[in-house]
């Protein structure tokens, strides 16, 4: 991320000091593959007279990173100092945790992009058009974190430090658990016959698609399949295949299928009924276990009442 963020200031016409990082292979890379000037250590870099130093590094390290970093500060002048800013990149981490900097005398703040870096290039170009979460510190940081994400691209919000901890796993759920779920869903894929070279490629369309309908409709609209229409035997048949072929993705599948039924419930389509059967299934009640049940679409609804659409 570090780089990433770099790579954009520097396109947005900021001067980037350099990187410091104790991987050399690291720093050979800034180097040669981005022409990012680079510095051994925490020392030479501060005194390189930076006017932000950005502390992207591991959860772990944040706090002596930070007391690192203050130590150092407290050696620089008084002018240089008052117009210097500290921020980190960390989503979980409070900005308490630069509280060393803030106490010899830098404006503290954190800057989250709501994104996922998996290299410094195209993690520039994802920047742009991304969230950017500000938290400031003591001193009032937001301007300058408004004005650091406007120069990527970024969209900038304010988030309260009471908030950042439901913040972050919310990132977590829609992001990495993503990931997660799609490897679950290639397994099963796999197990069903795809090949295993091409399996991912296969139904990443479909992945694509889902998440097209979301931005364009949102996710109570955007959702498909067998809950969506109370198709009560094929969820049936899901649940005994998957405990005869695959019963450790059962739990998963049971959990997920019960976080649908709420927005089933919020597109008021389905008689209560139907919605309560397909919430008794996927617990698991007794009277749901006697067997297997295959699709039969006269079970969908109730042949008196019609599918209702919120308007």
């Amino acid at each position: 991320m570090g780089t990433s963020l770099a790579l954009a200031w520097r396109k947005a016409g900021a001067v980037i000091s350099g990187l410091s990082d104790p991987r050399e292979a690291a720093l050979e890379r800034a180097d040669w593959e981005f022409d990012l000037s680079t510095f051994a250590s925490l020392d030479v870099l501060v005194a390189s007279g930076p006017n932000v130093i950005c502390l992207a590094v591991p959860d772990a390290v944040l706090p002596e990173a930070a007391r690192a970093l203050a130590i150092l500060l407290a050696g620089l002048p008084a002018d240089q100092i008052a117009t210097l800013a500290v921020l980190h990149t960390s989503g979980a981490t409070p900005v308490e945790v630069l509280a060393p900097c803030a106490d010899a005398g830098a404006v503290t703040l954190t800057l989250h992009p709501l994104q996922t870096f998996s290299d410094p290039s195209t993690g520039r170009r994802r920047l742009s058009g991304c969230t950017m979460a500000v938290t400031s510190g003591p001193r009032d940081g937001w301007e300058l974190g408004e004005l650091l994400a406007h120069a990527v691209g970024a969209h900038p919000f304010f988030l309260k430090e009471e908030d950042r901890i439901l913040y972050h796993a919310a990132a977590c759920m829609a992001s990495n658990y993503l990931v997660a779920l799609e490897h679950a869903s290639e397994l099963l894929f796999r197990r069903a016959g795809l090949p295993s070279d091409g399996a991912l490629q296969a139904f990443l369309p479909l992945v694509q698609g889902a998440v097209d309908n979301m931005s364009a409709r949102g996710t109570v609209a955007a959702l498909t399949g067998p809950l969506s229409r109370g198709d009560i035997g094929t969820i049936s048949a899901h649940l005994d295949e998957l405990a005869a072929k695959a019963p450790g993705q059962l739990p998963l599948y049971r959990t997920l299928g019960l976080a649908t039924i709420d927005l089933v419930r919020q597109r008021a389509e389905l008689p209560p009924a139907v919605i309560a059967e397909m919430e008794a299934l996927l617990t698991g009640s007794p009277q749901h276990q006697a067997g297997p049940q295959y699709p039969d679409p006269t079970r969908t609804l109730p042949t008196d009442q019609p599918p209702r659409r919120q308007q």
